[in-house]
């Protein structure tokens, strides 16, 4: 006689989580005119980066750039349902669209959009940190001018915090008025070589901020409202960025050493576990993303991304590894995963930076 397994075992076994509709194989970004080119016969590229969902809509940062990474237009972000793929453009540019350029990370709180806009690296214009409703068609109700290249943003109920790309140190705005109310903050950093602050997050109501170069990397602590400092972990070299998980740690990738490292929490220390090495075939660890016992990675040089489980008690299990498409011999194009947002399980949304696509990949059990 046949057994039935239970409905809950075969949840459990796949994770549990309810599942979203399917998602467009791909998402056809818009180009030329309708990335609002400053010079109309010198358009951009969408560029798409960070990657978040509100209430079953995705918003993408375009960088709006060129082939040779030269901003040609306003920072935007894409909306669109993953289901159907039809993008509807924010223009976050304010005057003269150019009080964002080079749109970068995006956050949600509290059912609000919050972008990092990283600027002309050429002219130093265009850094800010916006805050959007995407009610409606979208709009920003609040932008800040950047003192420095933002890089990463995280929110807590009267702070928004970003780092600074170029050095190790993080700012805090209040969130009510959108006016500095922290920093900059001088991180604990790798004692060598350049400094940059990749990635922020506030886990368990503390701010935590990666400073790392080629050499190390330093997870720092800090109170989430007044940035003192509060403990230190190793981040490893290159950590490029950082996730809550879904059981309350914190996973870290570092493309330095192609690790993947788990953070464990208690009151006064932070408990580091390298929990999984990558293959040497997967080149350049760029982004993460955690959803329930799984988390997603993307590499931006083999074109891969990763949905790896972290729940067994010996460290972390591969469970895929998929491309997301290969190099065009023609024009040199690649792919260039940079973020990646899981809808499901079993499904994510990428963004491929150098490409400027967006994919959808569907993952094996």
């Amino acid at each position: 006689m046949k057994r039935s397994i239970p409905v809950l075992l075969l949840l459990a076994a796949c994770g549990g989580s309810s599942k979203a509709p399917p998602a467009v194989p791909n998402v056809p970004l818009p180009s030329g005119d309708a990335l609002r080119p400053w010079d109309p016969a010198h358009p951009g590229l969408a560029r798409p980066l960070g990657i978040a969902e509100v209430s079953g809509t995705a918003y993408a940062a375009l960088g709006n750039y060129d082939a040779s990474f030269t901003p040609r237009g306003p920072g935007l972000l894409a909306s669109f349902v993953p289901s159907n793929g039809t993008v509807t453009l924010i223009d976050l540019g304010g005057a003269a669209d150019k009080e964002c350029i080079s749109a970068g990370w995006v956050r949600v709180a509290d059912g609000l959009l919050y972008v990092t806009c990283s600027g002309d690296f050429n002219t130093g214009a265009g850094t800010a940190v916006v805050e959007v409703n995407p009610s409606g068609q979208g709009t920003v109700t609040k932008r800040f001018a950047a003192p420095v290249s933002p890089a990463g943003v995280a929110i807590t109920a009267n702070r928004v915090w970003f780092g600074s790309g170029l050095s190790g140190a993080v700012y805090g705005l209040d969130r009510a008025t959108f006016t500095l109310a922290a920093g900059p903050i001088t991180l604990a950093c790798p004692a060598t070589s350049y400094k940059t602050t990749n990635d922020l997050a506030v886990v368990n109501g503390d701010l935590y901020a990666i400073c790392s170069n080629d050499v190390g990397g330093v997870l720092n602590r800090l109170d989430a409202t007044s940035g003192a400092a509060k403990g230190t972990a190793d981040s490893g070299p290159i950590a490029a960025a950082m996730t809550p998980t879904g059981d309350g740690r914190i996973a870290i990738v570092s493309s330095g050493d192609n690790r993947l490292r788990l953070v464990t929490i208690s009151s006064n220390q932070l408990s580091v576990q390298p929990a999984y090495t990558f293959s040497s075939q997967t080149q350049t660890l760029q982004g993460i993303s955690a959803l329930n016992h799984f988390v997603y990675t993307t590499a931006s040089d083999s074109h891969t991304v990763q949905k790896i489980d972290i729940s067994g008690s010996g460290g972390a299990r591969l469970v895929d590894e998929k491309s997301v498409g290969s190099c065009n011999q023609g024009t040199g194009d690649c792919p260039g995963p940079w973020n990646i947002l899981p809808l499901d399980d079993d499904q994510a949304l990428v963004t491929n930076q150098r490409s400027s696509t967006i994919v959808a990949v569907k993952w094996s059990h």
